[in-house]
């Protein structure tokens, strides 16, 4: 699996006029991960994903981002 790293994530999104967020919560059990990607080219909208896996949440965020914005990896 390919592993993604914070500033590939933020490159990517800041080319797109999209903020991403990669959140540890301390409040939920320890293994929580939340992303969240808002910007203008989601018409006020956003992507997120929630869970455990960190590496397999910001795959699932990119591949929506692909599908919802296009040539995001162009």
């Amino acid at each position: 699996m390919y592993r993604w790293s914070e500033p590939q994530l933020l490159f990517h999104s800041g080319d797109h006029d999209l903020v991403a967020i990669v959140k540890m919560d301390g409040e939920r059990e320890r293994g929580r991960w939340t992303v969240r990607v808002a910007g203008e080219p989601l018409g006020g909208e956003f992507v997120e994903w929630d869970g455990g896996d960190l590496d397999a949440g910001l795959s699932r965020v990119m591949a929506k981002l692909r599908e919802r914005v296009p040539g995001l990896l162009d």
